[in-house]
């Protein structure tokens, strides 16, 4: 799973430990349907390391910048949209900064488990069966897993192309390990706090399958194929690999029900990203996006209504559409903020354009709606 989950806390405010004790991280110690996540990103760590390994460590990140600020809802499943491709998962996770995309969970008394993905692209949804372990539970030091899986990520039909072909698949085979190698205490810009450090160890193995027309029998993609679907705009390779290593940390404290700190790094030791939680988690506070190119749109993901607001001075009005092209609401829009009802909206993706008196575009953008 990938993505990208200061208001200086003082130290001495929240999550202080005097003393190192070694802690077990449960079910009840990570995020439920409903929770809402401020999550920050350091996107140039510089020489930051994961640091060492072994009992009673001490882990300073406390000169942590936040780069980018992003906001994860954890929310009932049910009327997201792609749920149905994934009926067992009890949590789904909506990210404002992949507004398009839906991650669905699994949590239950032995881990948290991401089930797949859904997500719109260029009014086109795929469902990816994305399927790991993010922790077992209960954690402690010591605890390792391992685990592989295999499926279809990807279909295309070709049948329209004179290529002779029938379909095209992409397949992925993944093997994953984890282990919790450390103990201690660790500090960022929102706190210190008792932990438990995992490091996850996972390789991707993607493969391009093409089917003929006359046989019906799937073959590893040829040479010549991926030199005629690159003349198509269609850009893929025989078999890839990518290797990623994570850095977790995880607390019992309540306040953070989150992995504190989340390091991407490579086996010599370079730290490419941070995440990091930066504020207890909140039920139903939504982020108010920060302005771009003098426009701000919030809430986003949205469930009765948005509000917009600009710095523009030459704005007249504004149409929303949805994802197949139709018109859903034109607005006359003057002043530098206007409210929208989208409770007669269906769950899915919108997009916004907002236009001068003669009708150029001054700006455009997309929300979601998910109730």
């Amino acid at each position: 799973m990938k993505k990208t989950l200061l208001s200086l806390i003082m130290l001495t405010s929240i999550g202080i430990y005097s003393s190192q004790a070694q802690i077990t991280v449960n079910s009840g110690d990570v995020v439920n349907a409903g929770d809402v996540v401020e999550q920050a990103s350091d996107t140039l760590p510089g020489a930051i390391t994961i640091g060492g390994s072994g009992a009673s460590q001490t882990w300073n990140f406390s000169a942590l910048n936040e780069d980018v600020l992003d906001t994860l809802f954890f929310k009932v499943p049910g009327p997201l949209p792609g749920s149905s491709n994934f009926p067992l998962s009890n949590i789904g996770m909506v990210d404002t900064e992949e507004d398009s995309t839906w991650l669905f969970l699994t949590k239950n008394g032995a881990g948290l488990f991401v089930d797949g993905m859904y997500q719109i692209q260029q009014g086109q949804t795929t469902v990816f069966p994305l399927v790991s372990t993010i922790i077992t539970f209960p954690s402690t030091m010591g605890t390792n897993y391992n685990g592989t899986w295999s499926g279809t990520l990807l279909g295309f039909d070709l049948s329209t192309l004179p290529l002779g072909l029938d379909s095209l698949k992409i397949t992925r085979g993944t093997s994953a390990s984890s282990n919790i190698d450390a103990w201690g205490n660790v500090t960022t810009p929102f706190g210190t706090f008792a932990s438990l450090r995992q490091l996850v160890f996972q390789e991707d193995v993607d493969t391009t399958w093409e089917k003929s027309s006359a046989t019906g029998l799937w073959t590893l993609i040829s040479p010549s194929t991926i030199s005629l679907l690159a003349g198509f705009g269609f850009n893929v390779t025989d078999i890839s690999y990518d290797t990623t290593r994570t850095a977790r940390w995880w607390t019992d404290d309540p306040i953070a029900r989150f992995p504190l700190v989340e390091m991407d790094y490579e086996a010599n030791g370079t730290v490419n990203s941070i995440d990091w939680q930066k504020s207890s988690p909140t039920v139903g506070v939504v982020e108010q996006a920060k302005a771009v190119n003098g426009v701000a749109l919030y809430p986003n993901p949205a469930k009765n209504q948005i509000t917009i607001e600009t710095s523009l001075t030459n704005n007249n009005s504004i149409k929303i559409l949805d994802v197949t092209g139709k018109l859903i609401a034109d607005n006359s829009f003057k002043t530098n903020r206007i409210t929208l009802s989208v409770s007669d909206f269906d769950n899915g993706i919108y997009f916004y354009t907002i236009y001068d008196v003669e009708g150029n575009v001054l700006y455009s953008n997309k929300f979601v709606v998910a109730k």
